[in-house]
């Protein structure tokens, strides 16, 4: 890709000067025509050192309302962003409906950055490129426009860059003997650069590298570039053709069905059950130790139906746990404010840190759950959300060095209709029970349908489902956390 540019290009000051008015008055009414239309924008600017890309920054800002765009500055991650999975603190920094969000670098530069001199790179970067690929891709669909721009300048052109800002009092400490080390190593980090941008050159994320040894050249190609994308994806959506759940193509995740059952026909006393209880719970108490030794984190997943027993099955789970060391994260509805963003977000956001342990009481998959059935998102993005979630909890084991387990609480229909007259007439436990609750029950089949088929599409051997059959509850406490101890046991 490199080798076709020419890097002689320029433009006269005073052409220049003609063009760049017209051209950021027009970016601005752009901004506005977007908030109105929802349309979020991520715009990356990336580059060579000194090849200018704080500059176009500032001058695209220039152009735009202030209160409608955040600048993401992408520097060395904070502690807390290294005991997290490496794309957690870009999906955190992704904007909401009708916003902006600028990266002056991102995720290209600190995968670069970050994992070139570690042993492995070539396997450890083709799993970045996956990773960012799909967060891309996955932005794309739900509706964002992402534009990649690449600032390219020669070798001796950086050189002669870092010796005047080292000349300058002002921007010498800019230059240190790390940049340097990036500069001296220029033709070994080009080919490999060229081939990242050439494997994250998609269609729902393009790459426009520019020739940028003219500073106005530059600035110019940016402002037009930005400016036909976004007239057209504004078209677009004035047109009624949203972006928004019409990926291409939908590549659902092949079904491998699930063993369902609600009664385990154990012959079990709750009294055993309890006895067996505790000593797990010591057993997980050590293991919960190991993990946070070893800077391991751990998801466990808990969904099923309504009063099927997630409350008192996670209390038991995480009775002796450190509790300076999990956290139990309940999902409701989205809020107002999360709408606006990518619905995984919300979840993304509760990663745990390196050797924590996150609880999710409910999770994403009420995507191709409650959302499906109750009609809260399109069927284009359910049925798109399995491969979305599917990449989500892959990129979440590989990239942490963690582990992802699924419960599904099973019980029959007789089973929740004697539960919810219990919790009814107890007052203690009427808090449990709602009008939504009920209402969930008279569309059983549809979701019958919904959880056989999330659990075929989403049952991977990195992020297995298991069935806890859950008319008996205290056969359902100890099967979870025996099954909890076993996960943890292999991540050790």
């Amino acid at each position: 890709m490199f080798e076709k540019l020419d890097l002689t290009k320029t433009i006269d000051d005073e052409s220049f000067e003609k063009s760049i008015g017209p051209l950021k008055e027009r970016l601005g009414i752009l901004q506005r025509t977007l908030r109105d239309l929802n349309i979020p924008v991520i715009v990356v600017i990336e580059g060579w050192n000194a090849a200018g890309i704080s500059m176009s920054t500032a001058e695209i800002i220039q152009s735009l309302d202030p209160r409608g765009f955040n600048l993401h500055a992408i520097d060395n991650p904070t502690d807390e962003e290294r005991a997290r999975p490496f794309m957690w603190r870009f999906w955190l920094r992704t904007p909401s409906n009708g916003r902006i969000a600028i990266f002056a670098r991102s995720w290209y530069s600190r995968a670069l950055a970050e994992k070139l001199s570690s042993i492995g790179w070539k396997k450890t970067m083709k799993d970045k490129i996956n990773s960012i690929n799909n967060f891309e891709r996955q932005l794309a669909d739900n509706g964002a426009v992402v534009l990649k721009y690449f600032l390219h300048i020669s070798k001796e052109e950086q050189k002669m860059r870092l010796l005047e800002r080292e000349r300058n009092p002002l921007t010498a400490w800019l230059v240190t003997p790390r940049i340097w080390d990036f500069h001296h190593h220029y033709d070994i980090y080009l080919p490999v650069i060229d081939e990242f941008i050439e494997n994250t050159d998609t269609g729902s994320a393009p790459w426009h590298v520019i020739e940028s040894t003219d500073r106005k050249y530059t600035i110019l190609k940016i402002y037009t570039s930005l400016i036909k994308t976004l007239e057209k994806r504004i078209l677009e959506a004035q047109e009624g053709q949203s972006k928004k759940g019409k990926s291409k193509s939908i590549q659902k995740p092949p079904k491998v069905p699930v063993q369902r059952s609600s009664s385990s026909k154990s012959s079990y006393s709750k009294e055993d059950c309890q006895e067996k209880l505790k000593d797990l719970q010591i057993e997980m108490l050590e293991l919960h130790s190991l993990l946070f030794k070893r800077k391991i984190p751990f998801i466990i997943v808990y969904e099923g139906w309504d009063a099927a027993g997630k409350g008192g099955n996670i209390t038991r789970v995480a009775r002796l746990m450190n509790p300076l060391g999990y956290d139990v994260i309940p999902i409701a509805a989205p809020n107002e404010d999360e709408k606006q963003y990518h619905y995984l977000r919300r979840f993304v956001k509760y990663f745990p840190i390196a050797g924590h342990v996150a609880i999710y009481d409910r999770s994403w998959y009420g995507r191709v759950m409650v959302e499906r059935v109750e009609g809260f998102c399109s069927e284009n993005e359910w049925q798109r959300a399995y491969q979305e979630i599917n990449e989500m909890e892959q990129d979440y084991v590989e990239s942490s060095g963690g582990g992802i387990l699924k419960f599904w609480l099973e019980i029959d229909k007789d089973e929740q209709l004697k539960r919810f007259k219990q919790r009814e007439e107890d007052p203690l436990k009427q808090y449990k029970i709602t009008d939504e609750d009920w209402r969930n029950r008279e569309k059983w089949e549809l979701y019958d349908s919904a959880v056989e088929e999330m659990l075929a599409r989403t049952n991977t051997p990195y992020a297995p489902w298991v069935v806890i059959e859950s008319d008996e509850k205290w056969y359902a406490r100890v099967k979870a956390l025996k099954t909890v101890i076993r996960h943890v046991e292999k991540l050790l």
